[in-house]
């Protein structure tokens, strides 16, 4: 995996022009298609300032991919959900993720590397280590600790986790990334997440709370 060196770089910064510049062409017109003489001329600097910060394509994507998560309400909610009872907190985390991924952005930055994945399977792998690949890690403790405090029976920390998420996501994520549906309201949204948060703490309540 390449190690970023500044994952989210100060604003106005060279590093957050050329991924800036990157994104736009990335999304405009897919991964594959985008060159680093383009990326360099979009952002507007020489292609050795480029190469100074950036040492390839796929270094280049994932500092944006990274930066993105790194910049975005996603990140912020962890430290605030493990001060909650279990079941609110993943309201709270519930809610936060499904308005993340089903943002335009998101479900842009998911079809454009879908469309590339068998021809740059690199990609997938960088979005993958930069983005959900954090994401899950992150749900994954924040289960454990609800286990280990007895608000939870949980035995199988990854198989609990791989279950929240199909429940948060389920078929409407899908839908929406093949646009054969509108984004739901927020109280629609709200209303999707606390079913799946019901279903889950009820599914993995300890034995004497059931």
């Amino acid at each position: 995996m390449t190690t970023l060196v500044a994952p989210t770089p100060e604003a106005g910064s060279k590093p957050a022009q050329i991924m800036e510049a990157a994104g736009a062409l990335f999304l405009e017109h897919g991964y594959g298609a985008v060159s680093m003489d383009a990326v360099a001329k979009k952002a507007n600097v020489s292609k050795a300032t480029l190469y100074a910060h950036f040492g390839s394509k796929e270094e280049l994507f994932r500092a944006m991919v990274a930066c993105e998560c790194a910049s975005s309400v996603l990140a912020e909610v962890w430290d605030d959900a493990a001060r909650l009872p279990a079941a609110e907190g993943l309201r709270l985390i519930g809610l936060t993720f499904v308005r993340f991924v089903t943002s335009p952005k998101a479900l842009s930055v998911y079809r454009m590397v879908l469309g590339e994945v068998l021809r740059f399977p690199e990609l997938a792998q960088a979005f993958y280590d930069s983005g959900p690949a954090e994401t899950f890690a992150c749900a994954r403790r924040f289960l454990d600790q609800a286990a280990r405090k007895g608000e939870l029976a949980i035995t199988d920390a990854d198989l609990a986790t791989h279950q929240l998420f199909g429940l948060l996501k389920a078929n409407m994520h899908m839908k929406l990334l093949l646009c054969l549906s509108e984004r739901p309201s927020d109280a629609d949204l709200e209303r999707f997440v606390n079913a799946a948060v019901d279903l889950f703490v009820k599914g993995y309540a300890p034995a004497e709370r059931r």
